[in-house]
């Protein structure tokens, strides 16, 4: 049997919540300003039916009937709004040590 490179635990939110809390119910809220993917299904298009979208975390709302939203600011600064029952992957993405954190231009300046 041939030997197989050694794996990596997949690095995702569900993967790092706390044990406590079911795997598809990590808690977002202290995570919110940090930067994330979310791969999500779209309806509408059968030839596409995910698409994906990178940024800041803003808010995580809950409706009347429990069911999560998250808004996602993009580096142009449009906010997508992702339902949590679409979500196929969410994935959190460690900050560069390249320096001081620089908000994008479309934030407008104080």
């Amino acid at each position: 049997m041939p030997r197989r490179a050694p794996s990596h635990r997949a690095r995702s939110a569900a993967a790092s919540s706390d044990s406590s809390l079911p795997r598809s119910d990590p808690d977002l809220q202290p995570r919110l300003g940090e930067k994330l993917s979310i791969l999500f299904r779209i309806e509408g298009d059968p030839d596409h039916p995910y698409s994906e979208v990178v940024g800041l975390l803003q808010r995580v709302a809950v409706n009347d009937a429990g069911a999560r939203t998250l808004a996602v600011c993009r580096r142009d600064g449009s906010v997508v709004e992702v339902a949590e029952a679409d979500v196929i992957r969410l994935k959190f993405i460690p900050i560069r040590s390249g320096g001081p954190f620089r908000a994008p231009p479309s934030w407008g300046s104080d």
